[in-house]
């Protein structure tokens, strides 16, 4: 298990061995001689592991990888913080959500900056467009640390579907008309939710805001797809 904050960086063992094998194609080789041989059979091995690990490194892997979705959602989120110290972030997403698991894409205009999370209610692994990747137990901490804000994920995912977080006291619950959360106050966080409309999850907000001391996320939910 990674401790908080352990930062895992991508092999460079591909680097290290294109100019060995380079230097290797520059030899002069007697066909009869056993050494030769031998050292031809190893370039051909060196330069096929060194091709596939190539071809690896360059393939992403899809969004949710051996997940189920419960749901799937792409929005735009924004984080504003009010205190000294805070500043403002916002972001496109694409978020998937499988019981406790998530992963979730961000990226910036243009696509640029993309980060991934991935975890679940008490893990958090967090991937940046260089490739490097944070891990830690305490998700929001981690949040934190790594992008500069953070957002109550495992809460989040109730809130974005109109639903209380189930096992957590909630009160001021207001509703409109249709029986709809309208807004509502759970774990210090005040939740307001409008634009109420039909998805293929049924019934969602269009757009959830959430604040507590000072901070402000707000979601703006655009696509539910029901892969």
């Amino acid at each position: 298990m990674r401790m908080p904050g352990t930062q895992v960086r991508p092999t460079n063992a591909v680097m290290i061995m294109l100019p060995i094998i380079a230097s290797l194609h520059w030899t002069r080789l007697r066909p009869r001689s056993v050494m030769n041989r031998n050292a031809l059979f190893f370039i051909t091995l060196l330069s096929f592991w060194s091709s596939t690990m190539l071809s690896a490194c360059a393939v992403v892997p899809p969004l949710g990888e051996g997940l189920t979705p419960d749901f799937r959602l792409r929005g735009k989120i924004g984080v504003l913080d009010q205190s000294p110290t805070g500043g403002s972030f916002s972001a496109s997403f694409d978020w998937i959500q499988a019981e406790d698991a998530f992963a979730i894409e961000l990226w910036g205009p243009l696509g640029q900056g993309r980060t991934r999370l991935a975890g679940d209610d008490e893990t958090l692994t967090v991937t940046d467009a260089r490739g490097v990747t944070l891990a830690g137990e305490s998700p929001e901490a981690l949040m934190q640390e790594h992008l500069g804000w953070s957002a109550p994920v495992n809460v989040l995912r109730y809130w974005i579907r109109g639903r209380l977080a189930p096992g957590w006291r909630a009160n001021a619950v207001d509703r409109d008309d249709a029986g709809h959360l309208t807004g509502f106050k759970q774990l210090g966080w005040a939740v307001e939710l409008s634009r109420w409309q039909q998805s293929t999850a049924g019934p969602v907000p269009g757009r959830i805001r959430a604040t507590r001391d000072g901070r402000r996320i707000t979601v703006v939910c655009k696509q539910w797809l029901s892969d």
